[in-house]
């Protein structure tokens, strides 16, 4: 009796099941387990594009375009991405239509610093930076790049850059990619670069504003979306790089199962605890 008591006590301690949700959250974090999910058809999908027709040497241009509060759900997929694309032997051109984006490149390409490290600036990748004017500034990309800015974001002039000698429109891109926290510049690149030059775009988007875009696929606008951590975490998986998104998602696997935990051994000393009263009563 005094052992099932103390149980209770121990179950009704606030502080000790917070502490353990609190582990259960960040040691999967900090350690990723990796357990198994299912991949979906939707990511499957876009992995199976950029396999079949990418090619090495083909030119991919990635709008970043989201803020830090969004790095959760967005950074996982462009990592993924990004090392897919490099795998293929892609070059890739960065750019961002928001000035927010210049601080999300940095941070995302701090955590990717692998992929990174055996690739040269301005011949395997190049970064604009912040380019102002919206849409206008997407529609002046999309006729020249190099008729709208001159350097890059780290004062390069792109005459300079090997990379740059090799693309300047949207139909120099094999692939264009936006990985957005907003839903606006989803339609500047379906106006400005898909519709006029025929340019393939690849959505990355966050789950709330999924469905404001998903017109655009169901159009075939766009030849596929990634939304939010979950497929980040998937496309981890396809490209071998577990990372924050698989670290999420064994985060929220492990405080499930915690707190269902908690919920069968609650109600099962309460149920014990209520019988042993009946029985006491009934002596």
């Amino acid at each position: 009796m005094s052992s099932q008591i103390s149980l209770g006590k121990v179950l009704e301690s606030r502080e000790l099941l917070y502490t353990l949700l609190l582990l259960a959250v960040i040691l999967p974090i900090l350690h990723p387990i990796g357990i198994p999910i299912e991949i979906s058809a939707r990511t499957r999908d876009v992995y199976n594009y950029i396999e079949q027709n990418l090619k090495p040497g083909c030119h991919v241009f990635v709008e970043v375009y989201y803020e830090v509060a969004a790095r959760g759900e967005l950074e996982p997929n462009l990592i993924a991405l990004t090392k897919h694309l490099f795998d293929k032997g892609c070059k890739i051109v960065y750019s961002s239509l928001s000035a927010f984006g210049v601080v999300a490149f940095s941070l995302f390409k701090a955590n990717a610093a692998d992929l990174f490290a055996n690739k040269e600036y301005g011949r395997d990748y190049v970064y604009f930076g912040y380019i102002a004017g919206g849409e206008a500034a997407s529609a002046s990309l999309a006729k020249s790049i190099k008729g709208t800015i001159s350097v890059d974001n780290y004062g390069n002039r792109l005459e300079d850059l090997p990379l740059m000698k090799e693309v300047d429109k949207a139909t120099d891109f094999d692939l264009v990619i936006i990985v957005s926290s907003g839903t606006d510049v989803f339609a500047y690149y379906v106006r400005q670069w898909h519709t006029p030059y025929g340019a393939p775009l690849l959505f990355v988007a966050l789950s709330v504003i999924a469905p404001s875009v998903e017109p655009f696929v169901g159009a075939k606008q766009a030849i596929g979306m990634l939304v939010g951590q979950r497929a980040g975490a998937e496309y981890e998986v396809l490209v071998g790089r577990l990372g924050l998104g698989i670290a999420s998602m064994d985060a929220q696997s492990t405080s499930h199962m915690l707190i269902l935990a908690f919920i069968a051994v609650g109600n099962v000393v309460y149920w014990t605890k209520r019988l042993s009263s009946k029985r006491g009563g009934s002596r």
